[in-house]
């Protein structure tokens, strides 16, 4: 009986995929062992709700015809105000807080 070994040679893509799965890690570990990385600075603010948006988001939840919107303070909340009409001929008035897009009426 003849013992055939088999002998296992990767190949060069083989090879660069084993190497880089080993080097992903020691590259992301590199960015949070800064000196100088602080969160809070890479911290996205949020943009306001722009007239338009406001006009969509009414729009698309009560439907019809956006007829005006303006710019008013609620509660100490500045906040779109969006005048309506209805698919049933009814005039609507609803306000769009600037920064979260919330409809309160």
């Amino acid at each position: 009986m003849k013992l055939i070994r088999a002998v296992f040679r990767p190949t060069p893509v083989v090879f660069a995929l084993l190497l880089g799965s080993f080097a992903l890690p020691l590259q992301a570990g590199v960015v949070f062992e800064r000196v100088d990385f602080r969160p809070e600075i890479i911290r996205v603010q949020k943009q306001e709700v722009s007239r338009d948006q406001a006009a969509s988001i009414v729009k698309r939840r009560y439907g019809g015809k956006i007829l005006a919107v303006s710019e008013v303070q609620k509660n100490g909340r500045p906040m779109y105000r969006v005048k309506g009409l209805s698919d049933k001929s009814q005039v609507y008035v609803v306000y769009v807080d600037k920064q979260s897009g919330r409809i309160s009426r």
